[in-house]
């Protein structure tokens, strides 16, 4: 098999991987009446109690617009609320209302659950596939910052 071949291969099967696993956090969504992006929220949000909505925006890498447009869901649905700071009058942050960490945590419960079978996997290859894994984006990282003009 030659170089370009290779690549071919590898990338098919990051996309085969990144499919599945998309395909499984659309169920834990859909278990929970979310969206996949929704869920995603959720963690940050879990995570970074009173952030700034262009810093979620950033964690998505997402515009603020399309940023807002999911936040103002989620803040009718009364899982997320938006908080004016002291210092800045302007500055609006994030933070998980009492429905939307409990939401969290039961889907947080139910994701761990439905990847739970990755752990059948020894766990020597899963060290040496995070191991690739992170070689792997700091390369694409590097040929980023390289193409960047």
């Amino acid at each position: 098999m030659n170089g370009e071949q290779r690549i071919l291969q590898i990338f098919q099967s990051y996309r085969e991987v990144n499919q599945a696993f998309f395909h499984v956090m659309k169920k834990v969504a859909q278990k929970h009446d979310l969206t996949p992006m929704q869920l995603i929220v959720l963690r940050i949000l879990n995570r970074h109690p009173a952030i700034k909505l262009t810093e979620l925006a950033e964690k998505l890498h997402l515009g603020n617009s399309t940023t807002s447009g999911i936040i103002d869901r989620m803040v009718k649905a009364e899982l997320v609320s938006r908080e004016r700071t002291e210092e800045d009058r302007r500055a609006i942050t994030l933070t998980l209302t009492d429905k939307g960490k409990a939401l969290w945590e039961a889907s947080d419960s139910t994701r761990i659950m439905m990847f739970q079978p990755l752990l059948r996997l020894p766990e020597e290859d899963q060290e040496q596939f995070l191991r690739i894994q992170n070689e792997i984006l700091d390369i694409l990282r590097q040929v980023r910052e390289d193409e960047t003009p």
